[in-house]
């Protein structure tokens, strides 16, 4: 009995101890989660990390910067915006109705070639040439041949007089707001990329972080597809190559990398910088690493 008694005492502040433990710990869990939300809303209102291209180089702004990836989903603001825009212009101007419906045809389409291909400048190009080609063709037969053809295609067009109903329009806008938030989100939690002298290090959040040496690597950027450069606000692509001109590392649809590349590329031609750690006088490599 003694023995039990002595077992059951022992225990009981251990439990104590423990459960006071985890307590201490929900409030730090909560205060992170706060500060994450307010970080993310931050991030939002300095226009997704623009701001940051445009502050003074100074101190650690020369060393490093982060750059953020998007979600194919954060193409999807021209419509959301269009929507919102073409509605309340709708209401307050009734007459507006047909002019902004083909407007909102034309984000609408946009949008839709964004997210299903890829329009490089060769492609881009060819299309042109081949439209600007057939209008010519088209406008020849039609004054030397009294041929209707393209002419006739605008007539069709505008007889369907498209109206914009500002109620259709601002569902269609609140529905696709979610996963546009959706994609922020995730950009702001998976997609940092903090680019610096010695390496690269990508942070998911909830999981961790992956730091890529980046000695020997080449970067060159890529711009596969204008329609989502103009979208993503001179967003494009990052390559990372080695010796052997193999792709190691590519980071897809950077947000800004137009604006943020003579900085990006400034460190990226910086040399790494070693500092020998040697134990035999460990104040000098202290130094070294302080300035």
């Amino acid at each position: 009995m003694t023995k039990l008694n002595m077992t059951t005492s022992v225990i009981a502040p251990l439990a104590t101890v423990r459960s006071s433990g985890i307590e201490s710990h929900q409030p730090r869990a909560a205060f992170a989660g706060v500060r994450r939300i307010f970080r993310f809303v931050v991030w939002i209102l300095s226009g997704f990390g623009l701001l940051t291209y445009f502050r003074h180089r100074t101190g650690r702004s020369r060393e490093e910067i982060v750059v953020y990836t998007v979600h194919q989903s954060f193409y999807l603001w021209a419509i959301i915006l269009v929507g919102y825009i073409a509605a309340a212009c709708v209401n307050h101007w009734p007459g507006s109705a047909h002019a902004w419906g083909w407007i909102y045809i034309f984000a609408l389409l946009y949008t839709i070639v964004t997210l299903l291909f890829d329009v490089n400048t060769k492609k881009a190009l060819l299309w042109g040439g081949i439209f600007l080609l057939l209008w010519i063709a088209s406008k020849y037969l039609e004054d030397m041949k009294h041929l209707t053809i393209l002419s006739g295609v605008w007539r069709y067009l505008a007889a369907l007089q498209p109206s914009l109903d500002p109620g259709t329009a601002s569902v269609i806008s609140w529905m696709l707001l979610m996963p546009w938030i959706g994609a922020l989100f995730h950009s702001f939690s998976r997609g940092r990329k903090a680019f610096s002298p010695n390496s690269i290090e990508e942070r998911f959040m909830g999981e961790g972080r992956e730091i890529i040496d980046r000695s020997g690597l080449k970067f060159r950027t890529r711009y596969r597809d204008l329609f989502e450069t103009f979208l993503g606000l001179g967003a494009g692509d990052l390559e990372a190559v080695d010796g052997n001109q193999h792709v190691v590392k590519r980071w897809d649809s950077i947000l800004f990398l137009c604006f943020a590349w003579p900085r990006l590329d400034e460190i990226l031609h910086q040399p790494s910088a070693v500092v020998d750690n040697a134990p035999e006088n460990p104040v000098e490599a202290e130094d070294v690493r302080r300035a």
